[in-house]
């Protein structure tokens, strides 16, 4: 089984969508409920205040997939349509930031796309990554409720999530000793020093 590291379920949808057009079909300008989508991506994610209020309008397709810079023929990039200024340039002296109304262009990482969003992942949820999210898991009715969860090869906080509840639990911190020991010094050794380590590994499961 794939391990989608800390990438959840609207993530993965977006991923499906831009790797389902064939290379020779690039660039795919998005439309109707993909690009509503991504634009609520963006909304999820750390560019909700910079590129998003300066997108160009619908008609002029605002985001589109495009060929990446790696060789594989799957390797894409999601770009941006806006109006300069760059947010990000405008203010740094040397940056060539545009001209104000200047239709720009901006790669925008499609992990970006809700990265704040507090839902599943896809490692923490049963035979997630063999199972396409698009466009379920885009309908206003989608709910987490009814998914059979399991828990991630990796650690994952709690964080006030309802089916997270008692994960922390399984994560206890190991004992270690320190000045313990047959060395040098024998009896007349320091006493012990007892430090709590954070492990990743499920108390059950420690060696």
């Amino acid at each position: 089984m794939p391990v989608w590291q800390n990438i959840n379920l609207k993530q993965k949808a977006v991923f499906e969508i831009i790797q389902r057009p064939h290379a020779r079909d690039l660039p795919y300008y998005l439309e109707g409920d993909e690009l509503d989508f991504f634009v609520k991506g963006i909304a999820w994610g750390p560019h909700r205040d910079t590129y998003l209020p300066q997108l160009v309008e619908r008609c002029k397709r605002p985001i589109f997939i495009c060929r990446g810079y790696a060789p594989p023929t799957y390797s894409r990039l999601v770009k941006l349509r806006f109006y300069g200024p760059d947010p990000l340039l405008k203010d740094h002296e040397g940056w060539d930031a545009g001209e104000e109304g200047e239709i720009m262009e901006y790669v925008i990482g499609w992990r970006w796309l809700y990265a704040y969003w507090p839902g599943p992942l896809v490692d923490e949820v049963e035979n997630a990554w063999n199972t396409p999210m698009w466009p379920d898991v885009a309908h206003p009715d989608w709910t987490w409720e009814g998914l059979r969860f399991c828990v991630p090869p990796y650690y994952v906080p709690e964080d006030n999530l309802p089916w997270r509840k008692g994960r922390d639990i399984e994560y206890q911190p190991i004992r270690v000793t320190k000045g313990k020991g047959k060395g040098r010094g024998g009896a007349n050794r320091p006493t012990p020093e007892l430090r709590d380590v954070v492990s990743p590994i499920p108390a059950g499961d420690a060696p």
